[in-house]
């Protein structure tokens, strides 16, 4: 007991730690800290028993394998890798949930944490970029030929609904966790440039920073194609290299400068779980 009151005041803490130096450190983690994360989070994994240990070091390279070409190609930022082979190493499977008695069926908890996560993020993110377009612009501007598929987006969820509950016993918590998921996704949809908008900032390669997160989805055909020419690294993560080859260029780059820091709405996703568990199994109570 408690062990495990110690791995979890660890891991809120560590997460917690995460999303600070995310919010008023301009999204970056220092390397030591990052790395030292992870060898605590080594020894405490070698406090279970060895099944569990090698659950813990199977899951946490699992995540490594996928993450790091995810955070090559621009997606994930490097402290977002760490801490989420941190997560795996100390809450390798999820534990019974301190407000509900639901079983959880061994899942891995960094599971658990990505699905809390992603609710989390598309929850707030949208609604904090659209109130920041609203400031901006005096209004927010809407994608009509986006209505429909929004429209087509939130029929499909009712229908989902409206089966579960002809089919199976359905519980209102599942119904406001499918309505969590449909509405932000309706939103996202309709407002999609005003969110694009929001979350990017266009700077001069000179002004890049290492990590940096380039928008080229929002690039035109003739700007990829002027940057490809410069370097052949050019892509979503700009890299030293990569700086050092096109910083001479005159010509703006959009960046994710204004990005939602990704590491609290981690800490919210680890925090959900702890509480409640897997998201996706209260669907079904």
């Amino acid at each position: 007991m408690l062990l495990d009151i110690i791995r979890v005041a660890a891991l809120l803490a560590v997460t917690l730690a995460y999303a600070l130096f995310d919010v008023f450190n301009k999204r970056n983690v220092p390397n030591v800290f990052a790395y030292a994360t992870v060898v605590a989070g080594v020894l405490i994994t070698l406090t279970y028993g060895l099944h569990t240990i090698e659950l813990s070091v199977l899951f946490a390279v699992i995540i490594a394998a996928i993450g790091y070409p995810t955070y090559k190609y621009g997606v994930l930022g490097g402290g977002d890798l760490f801490e989420f082979v941190f997560i795996s190493l100390v809450m390798p499977m999820q534990l019974v949930p301190l407000l509900l008695s639901v079983p959880q069926f061994s899942l891995p908890f960094i599971l658990s944490v990505f699905i809390a996560t992603g609710y989390a993020t598309m929850i707030l993110a949208p609604a904090y970029y659209i109130l920041k377009a609203k400031r901006k612009l005096g209004r927010v501007p809407i994608e009509g030929r986006n209505v429909l598929s929004a429209v087509v987006l939130l029929a499909a969820y009712a229908a989902l609904i409206i089966v579960l509950n002809v089919v199976v016993d359905y519980s209102l918590t599942g119904t406001l966790i499918l309505l969590l998921a449909a509405i932000p996704s309706a939103l996202i949809l309709v407002y999609k440039k005003a969110i694009y908008e929001g979350m990017t900032l266009s700077v001069y390669p000179s002004e890049l920073e290492s990590g940096d997160m380039i928008a080229t989805n929002m690039m035109g055909a003739r700007d990829l194609a002027y940057f490809r020419k410069r370097s052949r690294r050019f892509g979503r993560l700009a890299t030293r290299a990569l700086i050092s080859e096109i910083k001479h260029a005159r010509r703006k780059i959009p960046v994710y400068k204004n990005a939602v820091p990704l590491a609290l709405f981690t800490f919210i996703g680890v925090v959900v779980t702890l509480l409640v568990g897997n998201l996706m199994l209260l669907i079904l109570v």
